[in-house]
């Protein structure tokens, strides 16, 4: 009787999350931690890694993120959640820098509006409401760290219809 009364939790827990409807994942979410900087950039740290020419040639066609040097330090692939409070986490295993999104709106089959806010050390840096498009990399002017400055990008990597 006791270990059927231990799993009656387990059993009865998976049971609501199937059956709530916010819990369904309609879709994905890429978010990239970069470090950019006028100086060395190893002053990132070792595990930081180059980018792509072709995403910091994006990043030099925007005014406010011109830099000489540019590094990733993390990534994480989330899912969207269709009625809660997502989180990514970029810098694994780290909780320092921390990413909550939750979609709001839907507006056509592959754009999605969203409360995005990024954390630092727990307190809440800035918070937006961009309209976000499948495929579409949006790039957001983070706080200063170690002589250069953060950029978050963010880009719907999948998106169910």
């Amino acid at each position: 009787m006791k270990p059927l009364l231990l799993l009656l939790p387990l059993l009865l827990t998976s049971w609501l999350r199937a059956e709530d409807p916010g819990m369904e994942a309609i879709g994905s979410l890429s978010v990239k931690l970069i470090f950019a900087t006028n100086d060395d950039p190893e002053i990132a740290g070792s595990l930081a890694r180059g980018i792509s020419e072709g995403e910091v040639h994006q990043l030099q066609l925007i005014k406010e993120l011109q830099f000489r040097e540019y590094r990733l330090l993390g990534t994480d692939q989330p899912n969207i959640l269709k009625g809660y409070e997502s989180w990514a986490t970029p810098l694994r295993p780290s909780k320092e820098i921390l990413v909550s999104f939750q979609p709001t709106k839907r507006t056509e089959a592959d754009k999605v509006q969203m409360v995005l806010e990024y954390w630092q050390s727990k307190r809440k840096i800035f918070s937006t409401n961009p309209l976000l498009t499948k495929g579409k990399t949006l790039y957001l002017l983070g706080p200063e760290w170690r002589k250069g400055r953060l950029i978050l990008a963010v880009r719907i990597e999948d998106l169910k219809t």
